[in-house]
């Protein structure tokens, strides 16, 4: 019993870049301590009794970071383009090709969206999908159209410091369809690779840029303060945490830079779509 309990702890450690879902899932039923959010306070400073009113208050408070503008006065930023009219983005071609790569890189171990389509069955069935899939994204694109359960989530509450009861400490993580994270990667990948070309993305950004990271922008920045500090200069830093950053964008403001880069016609239309009338519920309380 022991030699074959080690045999499964040890095949889960060889396998956990390919499958770390697995592993974790096994710490977890192996740990003593399981603290779920039961009560959390409200603002009348009462505890929740039911897990309505907890569930309640988490998207009560998830729901009360987003930011809500005054269309009216938001200013036309600066246009940023400044190619020809065939040089812009308009349009996305969805290839048998592109689907079938997209497929091919998803994260087996990730968790299914709203729609049960777990990763690890997609890939395992991805010859048959292709085909359907190009059709399904072709139609969306070109009608501007994201099927509304793309757009939604289930909202796993993670808690990251503090009191447990406060709601505020705890993050959220949004599981998605796994179907319209295919077509997402396709759209990145076409949104990523007009930037680059026209020379719209700043040297200075790593983040979300292959082959970047935080690790590469600390290195820059240390290479910087080292040479500076080295010619005898004086050296000033200012660090910022934007709280909330994902959470904040201003949608309105965010479609009017999309044009000041050359991004518009169906690819505009499809990513307003995307970010309108978005839906989550609370899920997995197990696993928090």
């Amino acid at each position: 019993m022991i030699r074959a309990r080690r045999k499964f702890e040890k095949k889960l450690a060889d396998n956990i870049k390919s499958d770390a879902k697995s592993f974790y899932v096994y710490v977890r039923s192996m740990s003593s301590s399981k603290v779920k959010p039961t009560s959390l306070q409200q603002q009348d400073g009462t505890n929740t009794s039911t897990p309505e009113q907890t569930c309640d208050t988490f998207n009560n408070y998830f729901s009360s970071v987003f930011t809500s503008e005054n269309i009216d006065d938001i200013e036309q930023p600066p246009l940023v383009f400044q190619g020809t009219e065939g040089d812009k983005l308009k349009t996305v071609s969805i290839t048998a090709e592109k689907v079938r790569t997209a497929l091919s890189k998803m994260r087996i171990d990730k968790a299914a969206g709203v729609d049960d389509m777990a990763p690890r069955l997609l890939v395992r069935i991805a010859d048959c999908l292709v085909e359907p899939l190009c059709n399904i994204y072709t139609s969306s694109i070109s009608d501007g159209v994201v099927p509304l359960d793309w757009r939604r989530a289930n909202v796993c509450p993670v808690h990251k410091k503090g009191s447990r009861v406060v709601a505020g400490n705890y993050r959220s993580i949004s599981l998605t369809s796994q179907l319209c994270k295919v077509f997402e990667f396709i759209m990145r990948d076409e949104l990523i690779g007009h930037l680059k070309k026209l020379h719209l993305i700043y040297e200075s950004q790593h983040g979300f840029r292959r082959g970047r990271s935080c690790l590469s922008n600390l290195l820059t920045f240390l290479e910087k303060a080292t040479k500076a500090v080295d010619d005898g200069l004086s050296l000033d830093v200012i660090y910022l945490d934007l709280a909330k950053t994902f959470d904040k964008v201003a949608h309105e403001r965010l479609l009017k830079k999309l044009v000041c880069h050359g991004i518009e016609g169906e690819v505009r239309q499809w990513l307003e779509n995307w970010l309108k009338r978005r839906e989550q519920s609370l899920y997995r309380w197990d696993f928090i």
